[in-house]
């Protein structure tokens, strides 16, 4: 310790063991390159652990380095000038701190394969560190002042370099140039890839099916979820996203396609996308992953060639691809605070509106077909409305999730379904899902369960639910929070409780019809049918007391059954249009009474 401090004792013997730290440091660095240089930073282990301790030992050298150049500084005033004979020993921590924080940080790049412009200068500047470090040392063994200085002042310059390159990769590369005087910008952007990414979001005032996919969905997502870690001054794992000819062109190396055209099932990026978030490779590793509707536009892109010019009206005729493209629509368009205020959820054409005349007919004349075939009906809503109403009852034995799917090419125009005691089950609930103008919904009489349901989330024009003798439960009243034009549901035997019934409906402006009311108090004209000791609570063990929603029906079907219907008891029958349609085939009879 004497030596170093004791400027008299400068002899150059000391040399000899910063030479040899020298040369440990190279070799040590030697070996980790070869070990890692086919890596594809995923190894983890006892180096990238070691690593990770980078940014608590990188401040050290910065701290000696300061404190090397205030004496110097200091020493040309005469009362300071016997800190000089400190600074032999501030030297050598200069130079092994700065050994120590290199190696951490070049085990912390190889394994966790760190790559960039700014992350290529943060570790030039670094290795540039020690090495006027090194020279520093030296010229103050060699009581060469002059020498000495310049080194100190060297090693000033390139820590401060270092550092600033490292805050660019940490943070954004216009982290110190957001709000920096005009004049100093040029200097802080020296040496940083000031390319943009081809971020530009959609846009409320365009048709969806108009919108570019890449440009207004794929970009956007990158740039939320992706180019932080993969842009031009900070490459993890030699992959950029940041841009559609590096997307595609997928990380340098890698022994998986990032992005599959066409194929999106073997696309590395939808692999990682979709992995669980405790997993070591699932994407992105921090902050909110991907969303369901990212990952289906995602995957629809890809499957659709993954070019630059795709639209959404050609990624396919899935309802569902739409609806997430309204979703998406809503989140890149409006911030938190507009959501949080109610903000229209879209206010852009649909893509039906997009298509050619040609193209709506060509969809049109395939359903109907479909529908002759299956002996189902479609039918516009009446004479002044061609929105679709669709009704399957004389094909309800039949009618399954397969058949749902017959209406995908015209889902948008559906504002009226009648499924009820149909053979469908909660698979084809997605495909309603993406039917975003459908007001009224009959499922009575069906197996769709609460997980199905979830598959009408959000949408936005529903007014109508019936989901009489169906396998739900209380788990319903989430999605129901999640469609605010909803007013009426029907509920009847199913294992929905009357009492979460009732507690939700004073949450919302809505009515959740469980029948109970009905049980408890029969209509007027009927007492004889509903024995007065028969308890409220078990309506369905009286069979009279029974009554089930019913729904439109003709004038003739209508008389016959008035005697014992409640006023109560009968659920909104028609449609907004209200002009009279010549569809008579939503009447149906069940045990001799009206559905």
């Amino acid at each position: 310790m004497r030596r170093f401090i004791k400027r008299s004792t400068h002899d150059g013997k000391g040399l000899g063991l910063a030479w040899l730290a020298i040369t440990l440091w190279v070799l040590i660095m030697a070996g980790t390159w070869f070990a890692y240089r086919d890596s594809s930073g995923s190894e983890g282990g006892l180096i990238n652990f070691i690593g990770r301790f980078h940014p608590l030992f990188v401040h050290m050298p910065i701290g000696f380095i300061f404190l090397a150049l205030i004496i110097e500084i200091a020493s040309f005033l005469k009362q300071f000038a016997y800190l000089q004979k400190f600074q032999n020993f501030v030297l050598w921590l200069c130079l092994l701190s700065g050994i120590v924080a290199t190696l951490f940080g070049y085990f912390l790049m190889a394994a966790e394969d760190f790559a960039g412009h700014a992350m290529d200068m943060h570790l030039y500047f670094g290795l540039s560190v020690v090495v006027c470090s090194l020279f520093a040392l030296i010229s103050s063994q060699r009581r060469n002042v002059l020498f000495q200085r310049i080194w100190v002042g060297a090693s000033m310059f390139t820590c401060s370099a270092a550092g600033h390159f490292g805050g660019a990769m940490v943070h954004t590369p216009t982290y110190l140039t957001e709000h920096a005087p005009s004049p100093l910008i040029p200097l802080l952007e020296f040496g940083l890839n000031s390319e943009t990414s081809e971020e530009t979001g959609p846009s409320a005032e365009i048709p969806v099916g108009e919108q570019l996919v890449y440009q207004n969905f794929i970009a956007p997502m990158m740039a939320g979820k992706c180019n932080e870690c993969h842009n031009a001054n900070k490459t993890k794992g030699k992959l950029r996203t940041d841009a559609h000819e590096f997307l595609l062109a997928g990380a340098t190396g890698s022994d998986f396609i990032t992005v599959d055209p066409s194929n999106a099932e073997e696309s590395e990026l939808v692999f990682r996308s979709e992995l669980p978030r405790d997993d070591d490779e699932a994407m992105p590793p921090d902050g909110d992953p991907l969303t369901t509707e990212e990952i289906q536009i995602l995957r629809a892109w890809i499957d659709a060639g993954a070019t630059q010019d795709l639209t959404v009206a050609e990624l396919g005729e899935s309802p569902s691809i739409e609806k997430s493209a309204y979703t998406l629509v809503s989140l890149y368009t409006h911030s938190d605070e507009e959501a949080m205020g109610g903000a229209d959820p879209v206010v852009s054409l649909s893509v039906w509106q997009t298509l050619e005349p040609e193209e709506q007919i060509r969809r049109l004349d395939k359903v109907k077909a479909a529908a002759a075939a299956h002996h189902f009906s479609v039918m516009p809503v009446s004479a002044e409305d061609d929105r679709l109403r669709i009704n399957v009852i004389n094909a309800s034995k039949e009618f399954g999730d397969e058949q749902l799917s017959i209406l995908e090419p015209v889902a948008e125009r559906i504002v009226w379904l009648d499924l009820g005691r149909s053979q469908i089950t909660d698979a084809g609930m997605e495909t309603i899902g993406g039917m975003i103008n459908l007001e009224r919904l009959h499922l009575e009489n069906t197996g769709v369960t609460d997980d199905g349901i979830a598959s009408l989330t959000g949408l936005p024009n529903l007014e109508y639910l019936n989901l009489y003798n169906t396998k739900i439960g209380n788990g319903v009243f989430d999605t129901f929070a999640t469609l605010p034009n909803l007013r009426k549901v029907f509920v009847w035997q199913t294992e929905v409780e009357a009492s979460a019934a009732r507690s939700f409906e004073r949450s919302v402006n809505l009515e959740v019809n469980t029948g109970i009311e009905l049980a408890a108090a029969p209509p007027a004209d009927t007492p004889a049918e509903t024995p007065a000791e028969t308890p409220a609570e078990t309506p369905a063990e009286t069979p009279a007391a029974t009554v089930k929603p019913k729904v439109e029906t003709t004038p003739k079907a209508e008389a016959k059954a008035a005697p014992k219907a409640a006023p109560k008891a009968a659920p909104e029958a028609a449609p907004k249009a209200k002009a009279k349609t010549a569809d008579t085939a939503s009447t149906r009879e069940s045990d001799g009474k009206r559905i």
